[in-house]
Parts: structure tokens; sequence; C-alpha cells
């Protein structure tokens, strides 16, 4: 490393000029100590041997192949609350999807998904939207949800099918499950829902079964 030096101007004072000429030589030993010494610190800090927490890491990203690291689960879960057609409330935790590259990685590479839970795809204004079954060995159902928050339309994919399924008009928010998942909980378009970003926001009203219907008054 060049140490920048600049030239001293000596306008008078031969003695100062013989004090500098001797001190020139210690001056850049010490520099040249110093320097050393920091290359020799970054070099231990660099070639050092790994840690057991640095061993560790290395060993995890070893056992792990690329899909599985890719079908890791997002940290963000919504608590979605349909009213489906029976006037009932039916709950889905759904993962969720916001950067471009959650969106785009979905649920592919996913070997199970649970019974009630799936992944919401957020937009942060409403657009045409599209999706495919690439890497995606899960059948599932999607449903586009307009930006009023009620069921636009529902669709099932194949597994590793490269068909397009557009929302057709605009919709904010898209939800995957497993397929069947709308059908089964009698989920239909223009139903309602509800999102809960805090998954323990949402109280489900339950039924007192010793509560006794009060006769009616005529």
């Amino acid at each position: 490393m060049m140490f920048p030096r600049n030239r001293l101007q000596l306008s008078n004072g031969n003695n100062l000029g013989r004090t500098v000429n001797y001190l020139r030589p210690l001056v850049f030993s010490l520099i040249f100590i110093f320097s050393f010494s920091s290359f020799a610190d970054s070099w231990r800090n660099e070639w050092k041997a790994p840690s057991g927490t640095d061993k560790k890491n290395a060993e995890a990203d070893k056992s792990t192949s690329p899909a599985e690291r890719l079908s890791k689960e997002l940290d963000e879960v919504w608590r979605i609350v349909f009213r489906n057609a029976k006037g009932e409330d039916v709950v889905i935790d759904c993962e969720v999807a916001r950067t471009e590259k959650d969106k785009e990685r979905g649920l592919m590479f996913r070997k199970t998904l649970g019974k009630n839970r799936g992944m919401v795809f957020v937009y942060e204004s409403s657009q045409e939207m599209s999706f495919w079954m690439q890497n995606t060995v899960l059948p599932l159902s999607i449903a586009f949800i307009h930006e009023n928050l009620f069921v636009s339309s529902l669709h099932d994919m194949k597994p590793m099918s490269l068909d397009i399924i557009s929302s057709e008009v605009p919709v904010l928010f898209a939800i995957e499950a497993n397929q069947g998942w709308f059908k089964t909980n009698a989920i239909l378009p223009g139903n309602r829902l509800t999102i809960y970003k805090n998954l323990n926001d949402y109280k489900p009203k339950r039924k007192n079964k010793y509560r006794q219907k009060l006769p009616e008054v005529k």
C-alpha cells in the first residue's frame, strides 16, 4: 500500500533539516510496521478456521437442496375469513406473498399444504392477474379477490400445467388453497371476506349449547 508523502519545504534552519533527515527513516519504519500489522490481522481473519456456528450453517446449506430452500414457508401470515353461501364463517390462514420474488415462486416445490392453509398474493393496486403451475406439484384452486373484498372468480389448476389462468378483470388479491377447498366450504363468486393481518384479531362467535331459545311474545 502506498502511503502518501508530502515534501517538506524548509526555508531556513539547517539543524531542523538535519533533524528531519534523521527522523525520516524512523517514521517510515513505523509506518511499515503498522501497515504490515494491519495486513497480517486481516489475513488471519480471512483465513481463520471456521467457528462451530459457521460449520453448522455450512453443513445445513449442503444438506438442503435448492428446491427445499425455495419451498420454505413465508414468515408473514394473514387470517382470512370467508362468509360462505350458507352464511357461515370459514377460516383459512394464508402465507403472504408480497415481494415480486415471493409472488413468482408462490407454492412451487411444496410437497404439502395444510388443510386450512393457503397463500395470498398481495398487490398495490387492482390489475388483471395471470397464474400458471410451473414446478408446482400440488393440485390447487385459486380465488381472485376484488378490491371491495368479494370473490370475483374461482378456478382449479392442474399440477405442473403451463396453462394460463387469468382473473379476466382487475383484482387486488389472489388466494391459492388446496384444490376443492373453496367448493368444499361452499364459497362461491360474490361471497365476501375479511382479512385479519393479526391472527389473534379474529374472534369466532361461539354458540352456547345450553342456551335455550326464548318463546316469542305475542
